[in-house]
């Protein structure tokens, strides 16, 4: 089988992309598929992926339209069926103010927040800390925890500066915790991880950078509680239309779940926790990839019915 794996892109998440992209290849090359690695920020891109006519296209973008819906509606016209979410789910899902929206309109706890309007004063519910986020960017890229006022019109000026979306939400202080979710319409939930940094902030060098944090499974929490946070995640997975993969990010506090992000192309690089979490299950890298592909493949037959 062909597969191309796109990876790079033009958002700022594109070393990460680069790292994953790069892992995807090796492993379906062990597991014997033909790889085409191909970078949408070329300038032949369009070309290439026409020439070489792919069975199926492994995403490995991460953030802007790779991860938007952009990527994934250019597929479909040409009919390439390509791993992970939809063209609806990935742009929901890659906005946090839309997602936050719908997890609450559906009642999955996520904290409060409040959107920001450029240029006017913002009145906040909640008590500071709080947390500044961009609304279409992941990797925690721009996030700022902020105990005053002036961190927080300056961390709001920073945000603007990198999207066109800003938003404050309320600073819940607790576990954080990541959910893996594998599969289409009967989807697999993957051991719960519990995330420990150094700095109790798992921002983009906590991600990234070897000892950045420790990765914990199982988690150091009542089994009741981490019940609780399979069948949340689980249920946005399904609300939110994700299919192939996806990965959520929750704090935990005192019994309660909240969700704080989705990422429906989750990092596929040596240190991600996706990865880790499909080991814990028994599952190879190579055979993960292999499934995400599988389900690709899935998905587009059930389409074409």
């Amino acid at each position: 089988m062909r597969i191309v794996v796109l990876f790079g892109g033009e958002s700022p998440e594109r070393e990460v992309s680069l790292l994953s992209g790069r892992a995807v290849a090796r492993a379906l090359k062990k597991k014997g598929y033909k790889i085409f690695l191909l970078d949408p920020a070329k300038k032949n891109f369009f070309k290439k992926i026409l020439e070489v006519k792919p069975e199926c296209v492994f995403i490995a973008l991460h953030g802007g339209m790779g991860e938007g819906g952009s990527i994934q509606g250019f597929l479909e016209v040409l009919k390439i069926p390509y791993t992970g979410s939809g063209v609806r789910a990935s742009a929901v899902c890659l906005n946090k103010i839309m997602t936050k929206k719908i997890l609450a309109y559906h009642k999955l706890p996520t904290p409060e927040f409040v959107e920001v309007e450029k240029g006017k004063k913002i009145s906040l519910p909640f008590s500071l800390p709080a947390v500044v986020k961009p609304a279409n960017l992941g990797s925690t890229i721009g996030i700022k925890i902020v105990k005053d006022e002036r961190q927080l019109k300056s961390a709001i000026k920073e945000c603007f500066s990198i999207d066109d979306q800003v938003f404050v939400e309320k600073y819940i202080s607790g576990t954080e915790v990541t959910v893996g979710i594998l599969g289409n319409d009967n989807p697999e939930v993957l051991p719960v991880i519990e995330i420990e940094t150094p700095t109790g902030f798992y921002d983009y060098k906590a991600k990234y950078t070897t000892g950045g944090s420790r990765h914990i499974i199982p988690p150091r929490l009542k089994e009741k509680t981490v019940k609780k946070i399979e069948s949340i995640s689980l249920n946005a997975y399904k609300i939110l239309g994700c299919s192939g993969l996806a990965r959520m990010e929750l704090i935990e506090r005192r019994g309660i779940p909240y969700i704080l992000d989705v990422n429906t192309i989750p990092g596929l690089t040596d240190l991600s926790l996706f990865p880790d979490a499909a080991r814990a299950r028994g599952i190879s890298f190579e055979n993960l990839c292999e499934k995400i592909v599988m389900f690709a493949e899935k998905n587009a037959k059930k389409k074409n019915r």
